[in-house]
């Protein structure tokens, strides 16, 4: 069962290091409604595989570029589509539509995002305040210094950042404070149980 394992990774592995020259990656927007109006105000990018007509899940997929590193290349590429067709909308329909893209902590620990931000927002014309990028804790907490001055040089070119996950890891408050993020996204298991648990509504309105 372990050799059929470790023989299913290394096939994925070369699969998916053919797959962005095969044009089998894409990515999927996801709409972000405000809720008290009901009105469209962007969407967030979303990573995804079609291999031989069928969908890969990124529970899969993304862990294993996460590892081999592809996330880095294939990751620049998905700030870069998405800058571009979101500009393209802004531009179409009018409407100051944001996109939100999702940073792995590979990428922040490569070097060069400040540069790739600052890239696909010059290639694309996207104003930066149109731009967020998401961050989960793990990737913050590996190195908490290196990421906050990465952060400090995000923000100074005028982008917004949100840590999504919020919950699950084992930041503290006063880590927290000093990183210059605008946004937190709770947990889906916070929200999952909102409505029935006793705890969690408290700790979502706080």
């Amino acid at each position: 069962v372990m050799d059929q394992a470790v023989e299913r990774r290394v096939r994925m592995e070369q699969e998916l290091r053919g797959a962005w020259e095969r044009g089998e990656l894409s990515v999927a927007y996801q709409p972000v409604y405000r809720l008290r109006d009901n009105r469209l105000v962007g969407a967030e990018a979303l990573l995804r595989w079609h291999r031989e007509g069928e969908l890969v899940s990124p529970a899969e997929f993304i862990p294993l570029a996460e590892e081999t590193g592809l996330i880095v290349p294939i990751g620049a590429w998905v700030l870069r589509r998405a800058c571009t067709r979101t500009q393209a909308w802004r531009r179409t329909h009018g409407v100051p539509l944001r996109v939100a893209v999702n940073i792995s902590p590979r990428q922040l620990e490569a070097g060069g995002l400040v540069e790739a931000v600052a890239s696909a927002l010059q290639a694309s014309g996207l104003p930066p305040e149109a731009l967020e990028l998401e961050l989960t804790e793990s990737a913050l907490v590996r190195d908490p210094q290196a990421a906050a001055r990465t952060l400090g040089e995000l923000r100074s070119l005028g982008v917004s950042l949100a840590i999504d996950d919020f919950g699950v890891g084992y930041s503290s408050f006063a880590y927290l404070r000093e990183l210059p993020v605008h946004k937190i996204k709770i947990d889906r298991s916070f929200m999952a149980a909102v409505r029935t648990a006793q705890g969690d509504p408290r700790l979502v309105r706080a």
